[in-house]
């Protein structure tokens, strides 16, 4: 009996979790979201536009609020963590219940203790433009509060082209996502996939990517441009945070540092 009172009451604290953060969500912070959905004037979102931002069904969704066992996969369960902005106590409590552990730590990249105290410095203190500094897996080194603006999803740590490329809330962001933002970024990771054909963590950004069935698609497309970094020359348009359903326009510019040349350095400016 105690054991099924625990396992009562655990269901509805995820549901409690889960209803609040919709209700209390602020929709204007989610980049696309009026484009694709409407303006609203009232805070909260609905179990349906969780589901879709999330890229599953309204009632796999529905499943995990009612606090109902399943194998809900960790992409999922992250993308319902930023979607519906959960703090760290209720992203914990969500994950162990629906998980049976903790949520495992960030990957961090191994360039990340190398990386000298004055370029993080110039790069999180930099207040004019968005700037970030990937390392050549895109796994997020340093970037500033002005990207933030541009990319929320930075604050959970994703590597770049596994949230552009495989992620639905960035279908919704990123306008024309196929071909002004998916093919080529494709084919800067299939340049670097066979520069650094030995390297593990490479591979598992790859095979994260291809096991999406449209970035798969796309990952075998005959039309790749021919690129190894984004042209900076050529403005891409997204949604930003807090902007309804404007199109903004951005030039991304592709720098390296000369300490750290397998790196890049993104400056995120208007166009």
């Amino acid at each position: 009996m105690n054991v099924i009172n625990k396992t009562e009451t655990q269901r509805l604290i995820v549901t409690r979790i889960l209803r609040q953060a919709r209700a209390r969500r602020n929709t204007s912070d989610i980049p696309g979201f009026t484009a694709a959905f409407g303006a609203r004037t009232n805070v909260g979102i609905t179990q349906a536009e969780t589901a879709q931002l999330a890229g599953v069904s309204r009632r796999w969704y529905n499943n995990l609020e009612a606090g109902r066992s399943a194998n809900y996969s960790d992409a999922f369960l992250h993308a319902v963590r930023r979607i519906l902005d959960l703090n760290d106590e209720e992203w914990e409590i969500v994950y162990r219940v629906t998980r049976g552990r903790t949520p495992t730590a960030v990957t961090v990249s191994p360039l990340s203790g190398l990386l000298p105290d004055s370029i993080r410095a110039l790069v999180e203190e930099s207040q004019t433009w968005g700037l970030y500094l990937s390392d050549y897996r895109w796994d997020i080194l340093a970037y500033n509060a002005k990207t933030l603006e541009y990319f929320p999803w930075m604050l959970y740590g994703i590597n770049v082209m596994e949230w552009a490329l495989t992620w639905p809330e960035a279908r919704t962001q990123l306008i024309d996502w196929q071909d002004e933002w998916a093919l080529p970024m494709i084919a800067q990771l299939r340049v670097h996939a066979e520069e650094w054909h030995h390297d593990e963590r490479l591979r598992a950004v790859i095979e994260t990517v291809r096991a999406d069935p449209t970035a798969r698609k796309l990952w075998d497309a005959p039309n790749l441009p021919s690129m190894t970094h984004p042209a900076s020359h050529r403005p891409r348009r997204l949604y930003l945070p807090r902007q309804g359903g404007k199109e903004f326009a951005i030039r991304l510019i592709a720098l390296t540092p000369m300490e750290l040349q397998s790196c890049r350095m993104m400056a995120v400016t208007p166009a």
